[in-house]
């Protein structure tokens, strides 16, 4: 991803009105789920120069809605939350590889496997550990190998967006597609375009994670 294409993104929605601004940023750090390569991602919304968390009070479902996309509240105070924004079935396809189911069940999750109580037992995780749970790297699509190497305390082989601790060149793939749906969401923005992105690299997951995780 150029940083001048980054840099003329936001310097674009800085010229538009705050809740604009708002949801035309949140539109591009959800950009990877909208397109379908990454299953589920997490979002900090605070209150600041800029009001993320009252416009997610008054607008967020309706954005998601634009998208399909669901969420689950995983913290909350009175001035920011933290969300599992998902798309519903991909999320769901990406925890039944068996790999990422039998991590799940290892710490505690349910083993018929329902969605819904897969979601609630994350969130209960998240409240009775002072960091986020590691398995929760397996709901952001992290390879259950990488997961398993944070958790084993293995050596990092190096960083992008999450540790990588396996020699797999998928990784470097699924890294370009993160920065590509990100590359074509700006360029929505920028061009004012309404090209469709929504499942735009959602096979190309399901091929990739048949081998990673």
């Amino acid at each position: 991803m150029t940083s001048n294409l980054l840099l003329s993104f936001l310097k674009e929605i800085e010229s538009l009105n705050e809740e604009d601004y708002i949801e035309s940023f949140i539109g591009y750090m959800l950009s990877p789920v909208i397109t379908g390569i990454k299953p589920a991602s997490t979002i900090t919304l605070k209150d600041g120069r800029k009001k993320f968390y009252s416009f997610w009070c008054q607008n967020g479902k309706y954005l998601l809605y634009k998208y399909n996309l669901e969420y689950i509240v995983l913290q909350e105070t009175k001035e920011s939350v933290v969300l599992l924004v998902y798309d519903m079935n991909n999320l769901c396809e990406h925890l039944k590889i068996e790999k990422n189911h039998r991590l799940l069940c290892d710490f505690g999750y349910n083993t018929d496997f329902q969605l819904q109580k897969c979601l609630n037992c994350l969130k209960n995780r998240v409240k009775s550990v002072e960091d986020f749970p590691h398995e929760s790297g397996i709901f952001l699509g992290i390879p259950y190998e990488d997961v398993m190497g944070f958790i084993n305390g293995d050596e990092c082989l190096f960083k992008g967006y999450w540790k990588v601790y396996t020699n797999d060149y998928r990784h470097e793939e699924i890294f370009d597609l993160y920065d590509k749906s990100r590359e074509i969401y700006m360029l929505n923005v920028l061009n004012n375009r309404k090209n469709k992105i929504k499942d735009l690299y959602a096979r190309h997951r399901q091929q990739l994670y048949r081998y990673v995780g």
